[in-house]
């Protein structure tokens, strides 16, 4: 194994395409009714070409990838500050993968040692993920649950706020 632990650069659109669209395909399967009936590539691509221009110059994103002659993993974030709440400077995970034939010997524990050390200097204080209903790695891992988020369809809101009412007699 030639493993190489690092920032992803400009040049790794590609990579992160295809690190993202093996993510996306593996969570449809394991979680059907949270990601949506979208074609996991043309998602990958969208996501990886708003990366790519930042990648290298924008100190607030960070991206790195796991490479073996091959990307093996990624993890990408931003580092955020939040102008309300506690903690106010989080490390914002918002994809982190490894390949299934590359996992259980500590890539994912690399790529976050190397994160790590690139939000320390940010002033990080936590780290922040995100999961679906149903995914409990993290829980496992020994992180808290600090939030929740709700969703309704645009017709139920539109049913709860009622019609229109007039603010004022206009006469």
């Amino acid at each position: 194994m030639s493993l190489v632990i690092r920032s992803a650069e400009p040049g790794d659109r590609h990579a992160l395409e295809l690190l993202l669209a093996a993510l996306m395909r593996e969570h449809q399967a394991a979680y059907p009714g949270a990601y949506p009936a979208f074609q996991p590539e043309v998602a990958a691509a969208y996501f990886a070409a708003g990366y790519a221009p930042r990648l290298g110059t924008d100190p607030s994103l960070v991206a790195v990838l796991a490479v073996d002659r091959a990307p093996v993993g990624l993890l990408v974030g931003e580092v955020v500050t939040r102008a309300v709440g506690r903690p106010a400077t989080v490390g914002f995970v918002e994809w982190f993968y490894v390949l299934p034939e590359a996992r259980g010997q500590g890539i994912g524990r690399a790529i976050i040692r190397a994160a790590l050390a690139l939000v320390r200097p940010l002033g990080v204080t936590d780290i922040e993920v995100a999961s679906v209903p149903g995914d409990k790695q993290w829980a496992r891992r020994g992180w808290r649950e600090t939030r929740r988020s709700y969703v309704a369809p645009v017709a139920h809101v539109e049913a709860w706020v009622g019609p229109e009412e007039p603010l004022y007699d206009a006469r």
